[in-house]
């Protein structure tokens, strides 16, 4: 069978649509593919590793751990557990991640922000743990109001938190006062001991705030697989680097553990945070770095800066840089300019770092908490 010339040109016409057509289609649905991949690699939680040195034990050399922050000492057989902080994901798949939290105590109204910052960047970065913010009873309790008793503050940290709970999945706990007021115009005392009620969580564990959160996966190694122990903290350094046991707590709650913390804290007088590491005699002491990563910096050490300073090295491999600052009130306040000068590094390239490092928190803050700095107003 003979064909004219134009069923010859229409079929050839038809044949380089059809082909262009499956191939168009392949290459969406391809693509389309790779989209829906990377979108569930980016949803899934962030699974930790467990860190191959995290159980090995050394005895402490002294017979107590010596500590600035409580002006005495603590621990009469503390343990040191030294770990290397591994960033690699492929195992720690049995952890059941709903069972373990990282938590924050809000105090007051100033620690709200803060708090939530840390819980944006734990977001972030995927943590699989879930968040937990404790806070004042009383503040669900009081009514929304304009009265003259109302507190000023209030709507901006109910409006904070709502927030948080609906973007980064933080679970909102009141909490009751440690040590009640007897007196007035005297606050009520609140305590991270109160984590120790929340039993539904196996294990909690609470950074000291503010800070800039820049690696989550070591503190969930830490969170997961850190030996079973009813409380462990950091292990205080000598070396002036500011970091302080205080900085990092993690918990086991019981109602065991509980009863028996608010009986010990009952009969402490004065109590407060500074002094809680102090109702566990033997904690477990976790080493703050190694020579690979480091849990904790602080920022005051841009402070001691050498000729020899490398900016790069740094922040290299470090978890979370707390603001420790001597010099400063803290990165949130907007303090005077003069003030902001007398108090930067004397090392040029540690002084650019610490300013950019100031100008990054106050930027997070703006982007998690909808907050520019707050007016610094000394005593």
């Amino acid at each position: 069978m003979l064909l004219t010339q134009s069923q010859v040109s229409v079929a050839i016409t038809s044949t380089i649509v059809v082909t262009f057509t499956v191939i168009l289609f392949l290459s969406g649905y391809i693509l389309q593919q790779r989209t829906v991949k990377d979108l569930q690699d980016a949803i899934k939680p962030r699974v930790p590793q467990a860190p191959p040195s995290l159980t090995v034990q050394t005895p402490f050399a002294d017979s107590i751990q010596p500590s600035r922050m409580f002006g005495g000492s603590i621990g009469s057989q503390g343990r040191v557990a030294y770990q290397k902080f591994m960033r690699t994901e492929d195992t720690g798949t049995n952890v059941n991640w709903k069972r373990l939290a990282h938590v924050q105590l809000a105090r007051t109204h100033h620690d709200v922000c803060n708090s939530i910052m840390v819980f944006g960047e734990l977001h972030r970065l995927k943590s699989p743990a879930r968040k937990v913010l404790l806070f004042p009873k009383s503040w669900a309790a009081e009514k929304e109001g304009k009265g003259a008793m109302s507190d000023p503050f209030m709507d901006s940290s109910r409006r904070l938190m709502r927030m948080a709970a609906r973007r980064y999945g933080v679970e909102l706990r009141p909490v009751d006062p440690v040590v009640e007021s007897t007196k007035e115009g005297v606050s009520s005392t609140y305590s991270l001991a109160s984590a120790y009620a929340l039993t539904d969580f196996d294990r909690v564990l609470s950074i000291e705030t503010p800070g800039l959160l820049l690696d989550a996966s070591p503190f969930d190694a830490v969170l997961a697989f850190t030996e079973k122990t009813p409380f462990a903290m950091l292990q205080d350094t000598a070396a002036g680097d500011g970091v302080h046991s205080e900085d990092l707590f993690l918990m086991e709650p019981s109602k065991t553990e509980h009863a028996a913390l608010s009986e010990r804290i009952g009969s402490m007088p004065s109590f407060n945070d500074t002094r809680f590491p102090a109702a566990f005699p033997d904690p477990l002491l976790l080493a703050s770095s190694d020579n690979d990563n480091t849990l904790i910096r602080s920022i005051g050490v841009l402070h001691e800066a050498k000729s020899d300073f490398n900016a790069t090295a740094f922040l290299d491999k470090v978890a979370y840089l707390r603001f420790s600052d001597p010099k400063l009130p803290g990165p949130e306040y907007d303090v005077p300019w003069a003030m902001k000068r007398e108090a930067r590094p004397d090392n040029k390239d540690a002084d650019w770092h610490w300013t950019k490092l100031y100008g990054e928190f106050a930027q997070k803050r703006m982007d998690i908490c909808g907050l520019d700095l707050e007016g610094w107003h000394p005593e």
